[in-house]
């Protein structure tokens, strides 16, 4: 027994067919270097890896990159960097376009984003200089617990 179907059904059938097995996509990538290599990346506060790491991402907008080198017992060797870049969203990803670069168009895109930062040396503050200031926090703190707070 055959189940006769109308010839529109058959046509889409196989155009849906044919489209989900022609589709294209967006390869999305995002690049961090800096100088020198080898800091740690966090994106949007979570580990990606050292530089120079790359990483995909799904979605445009405004991302938080931080990056710091330590030592081999974690104490920084530059200072650390907070940086908000904002990643643009290409012509072909704005709605309706986006349709046909992530499914009807057969070919991948690829939109590459490379960042590099410049890695500043924690400046050395002479050991004198901060006992100082430790002890007139200290004198600050001592001096705002003896005063009696008014109710």
């Amino acid at each position: 027994m055959y189940i006769k179907f109308p010839k529109k059904v058959v046509v889409f059938i196989i155009f849906c067919l044919l489209s989900f097995t022609a589709c294209g996509c967006v390869l999305r990538s995002l690049t961090i270097d800096s100088e020198p290599s080898g800091a740690m990346v966090y994106l949007d506060d979570e580990p990606i890896g050292e530089t120079p790491v790359t990483t995909t991402f799904t979605y445009y907008g405004t991302r938080k990159i931080t990056l710091e080198k330590t030592d081999s017992e974690g104490r920084l060797l530059y200072e650390r960097k907070i940086v908000y870049e904002k990643i643009k969203t290409p012509f072909y990803q704005i709605v309706p376009l986006d349709f046909f670069s992530e499914i009807v168009i057969p070919v991948n895109l690829k939109d590459e984003h490379r960042f590099t930062y410049q890695l500043d040396p924690i400046k050395q503050i002479p050991k004198e200089t901060v006992q100082k200031d430790v002890i007139k926090n200290a004198e600050e703190l001592r001096e705002r617990l003896r005063t009696p707070v008014a109710h």
